[in-house]
This record gives C-alpha cells, sequence and structure tokens, in this order.
C-alpha cells in the first residue's frame, strides 16, 4: 500500500450519497451504466490489467459500505475488482449490505460497461473513470491513444481534491433552504413480468442541436420538453375523461453536473437537481409552450443563488449538531422518509443528459458507440437518460410497466420536429 492510497483507508459518505443506502431496496436502486461499445472484441486478460491500473489510480472507489455508530461510512476494501461477463440485464443490481464493491465492470463481446452505485459517483465521475480506463486498455494494445485533459494518467498519483465532498465548500448558513415540493403526478401501468426494460433511440447529434435552436432552447430543455409533454398526453388521455388524477403536475427531475458552474476535480457525487414542471389544471399545453416554460424555469432554477438553497437544506441537515449525535439506525428510518417526500413522490420521471462523453479524438477510431442507463424506479416507472458522442445523440428510456407510450409519445415529438430516428431494445 503507498502513502497516497493510505490516505483513503475510510471516507465519509458525501452529501449526497448519504441519503441513498435508504434507497437500497430492488425498486429503485441508485445505480447507473455507463458503457462503451469498440470496433473489436475486448481481451478480458488486458482489460483486467487496465482495471487493476485505473482502480489503483481511483483507490476512492475500491471501497465497501459500512455502518458505523451515527453514519453510514466507506472502507477501502482489499480486493481490487475484475471483470465480469456483462449481465443480460439492463443495469446490474448491487448490493449496498454485503462486503461487495460498490462498482461492477463488465464486459460481452466488444462493449466494456461499468455499473455504479450511486454512492460512489455521479454520472460524470463514472464517465471519467470508464473513459480513462479505455484509453488504458487500447493503450495496452499498442494503439498510440493519449487521455488527454479530463481523463485520468494510471502514473499520475490520486490528488486529494478528487475525493473531498465539494457540497460542503459552497455551504451557506444564511441561505434559505430550499422548499419541499407537493406530489407529482405518476403514470400508471402494469408492472412488466420480465422487469426493467430499456429502449434507445438514436438521433443526428447536429440535426438535435438544430431543432433545439429553432425553439430557443438547449438541448437538455428540448428533451426535458419532449418527455414532459409525452407525461402530460399520457395524463390526459388516461385520466381527462376517464378516472380524474388526485396530481396535476409533470415535474421532471433534472440533475444539474456542478462541476459546469463551480470548478472542483471532485471524482465523488458533485450534481444538484433543478424541477421544470407544468400544472394541467392550467389548461392544454401545445409542444412550443412546454418548450418556454422548461427554459425559463431552468434558467432560473440553475442561478448559484437558487442552487445554494439545496444546498442549505440538504448540508445544513447534515452538519446540524442535534443531527449529527442521532444513532444511525434513527437517521436511516428519517432518510428512508426523505426519499418518499422530497424523492420518489415529487418527480413524474428523471431525465439525466451526461452531455458529451469524455473520450479525446484519436480513440474515435476505435469506438462504434456509448451507452448510458439509469436504473429503474418502481414509483415513477419512467426515466430517460442521454448522452452523446461524435454526430450520435442516444437517448434512453426506461421503464418498469408494461406500456409504451411515454416513449412512443417522446420519440413521435422527435419524428415531429424533422429528426432521423432508429430505436433499439436493449441497446448495449
Amino acid at each position: 500500500m503507498t502513502e497516497d492510497t493510505a490516505a483513503v483507508e475510510w471516507l465519509r459518505l458525501d452529501n449526497a450519497a448519504k441519503i441513498y443506502p435508504a434507497y437500497g431496496d430492488k425498486s429503485a436502486p441508485p445505480v447507473f451504466r455507463v458503457a462503451v461499445t469498440l470496433r473489436e472484441p475486448i481481451r478480458i486478460a488486458a482489460l483486467n490489467r487496465s482495471l487493476a491500473r485505473i482502480v489503483a489510480r481511483t483507490p476512492y472507489y475500491q471501497v465497501r459500505l459500512r455502518r458505523g455508530f451515527f453514519w453510514y461510512y466507506l472502507e477501502r476494501h482489499d480486493r481490487v475488482p475484475t471483470v465480469e461477463l456483462l449481465d443480460p440485464l439492463p443495469v446490474k443490481q448491487i448490493s449496498m449490505r454485503s462486503d461487495t464493491h460498490l462498482l461492477s465492470v463488465q464486459a460481452r463481446e466488444a462493449t466494456v460497461a461499468v455499473d455504479f452505485c450511486h454512492i460512489l459517483t455521479d454520472g460524470y465521475g463514472a464517465m471519467r473513470f470508464l473513459g480513462s480506463l479505455v484509453v488504458d486498455y487500447l493503450r495496452s494494445l499498442g494503439h498510440d491513444v493519449s487521455p488527454g485533459e479530463h481523463l485520468l494518467e494510471p502514473s499520475d498519483k490520486p490528488d486529494p481534491a478528487e475525493y473531498e465532498d465539494a457540497y460542503r465548500n459552497l455551504f451557506r448558513k444564511e441561505a434559505p433552504k430550499a422548499p419541499d415540493l407537493p406530489p407529482a403526478y405518476h403514470i400508471p401501468g402494469m408492472p412488466r413480468h420480465e422487469g426493467y426494460r430499456t429502449v434507445t433511440a438514436t438521433l443526428p447529434l447536429t440535426d438535435a442541436l438544430a431543432t433545439s435552436k429553432r425553439y430557443q432552447a438547449t438541448l437538455t430543455e428540448y428533451l426535458v420538453a419532449a418527455y414532459m409533454a409525452s407525461i402530460a398526453e399520457v395524463h390526459n388521455k388516461r385520466h381527462h375523461r376517464l378516472v380524474r388524477s388526485p396530481h396535476h403536475i409533470i415535474r421532471i427531475e433534472v440533475p444539474v453536473n456542478m462541476r459546469r458552474i463551480y470548478p472542483s476535480n471532485t471524482m465523488r457525487n458533485f450534481s444538484l437537481f433543478v424541477s421544470p414542471e407544468i400544472d394541467l389544471r392550467l389548461g392544454e399545453f401545445d409542444f412550443a409552450d412546454i418548450v418556454k416554460r422548461v427554459h425559463h424555469s431552468m434558467n432560473m432554477q440553475v442561478h448559484p443563488t437558487e442552487l445554494a438553497r439545496q444546498i442549505a437544506r440538504n448540508v445544513g441537515g447534515e452538519i446540524n449538531p442535534l443531527v449529527r449525535v442521532i444513532p444511525r439506525p434513527v437517521k436511516y428510518l428519517y432518510l428512508k422518509h426523505l426519499t418518499h417526500t422530497i424523492g420518489s413522490r415529487s418527480y413524474s420521471g428523471v431525465l439525466s443528459n451526461l452531455g458529451r462523453f469524455l473520450l479525446p479524438e484519436d480513440v474515435a477510431p476505435y469506438v462504434r458507440a456509448v451507452d448510458f442507463r439509469l436504473g429503474p424506479n418502481s414509483q415513477q416507472k419512467t426515466n430517460c437518460s442521454v448522452v452523446s458522442y461524435q454526430d450520435n445523440l442516444y437517448v434512453t428510456f426506461g421503464s418498469t410497466i408494461e406500456n409504451r407510450d411515454v416513449e412512443r409519445g417522446t420519440v413521435r415529438q422527435f419524428v415531429k420536429d424533422g429528426l432521423s430516428v432508429t430505436v433499439t431494445e436493449h441497446a448495449l
């Protein structure tokens, strides 16, 4: 063990990670997947050697979850994870109750995928980890590629800034706390007997950006609006004339990578959320109007003063002296309550856009596709994850129910706007 890795023998959970042990059931596991498909089959032995080098570079990911008297914490695992056969399930179940790693590196044919428990990191950290692994693997095969400025060089020492809790640096005691959100509409539907389903719509990125610009919106705003409009259409069809829904708000949870606002080198969680919504009691909304509402709402909520309210609520509760001395089992019950009151109950769905996958240009000739998927949530029932690479935009829908109206409605809006769409189920 080196001096650098000894500093990561144990870690406190970062502020975002503290709530995830309370999510630890099969209906809503806090797990997501990033994947890269190369143009040639994966050589497992070479990938395992690269994985060992990248894990040594990121010791804060070679950990397991432990129970302390006051909080959960992360402890350095004595084993290095090894490559497993890629699970046929869209996202693998990662247990937080056993002596396991909180990530799973898998490969099959030409695809290498990493399933991460959200306790470890967010999408950006996962993307840097996988990108660094792919670059090191290609190098090991003799290809002249480099990690570029965003990825990790295995020979470098871990930077303490990579495993800091970046939320604490932004905490302002005087900031007012974010208010609780009222319940949102959840689409109905019979659970799938086969379990969780994912469907990927692939679009030309350049055309999608041009379409968003035509609506005077960013790409994320346009995608959120299309997803939101599709859920609203389900509501209107099922409840307008038949059964009156007790909830009329369509609200989408949209993660924001805080590193784009506050420079940070952390490889742990550093995301907050904006929550654009429409209230269907106000009447019918055409799509252009929904885009405008999403655009203005997200612009307002992503302002640092508004984000400070979320940090005040989240970090303020964590550092409260009274909260700190409450035993962990009692905190667990309270966090379980919060996952319902300010979590799944408050959102009709989630749309997470990773942006461009972090791979340097000289890697492009070896890469065929990338993938990003969220885990299932039995209460929201649907989600949407987005990532782009080269000139392809990958929009993946996850669903726990048989009904496909949300996926179809969103894709139908893409086609209506003149976009070419290729749909693939269970895309890897």
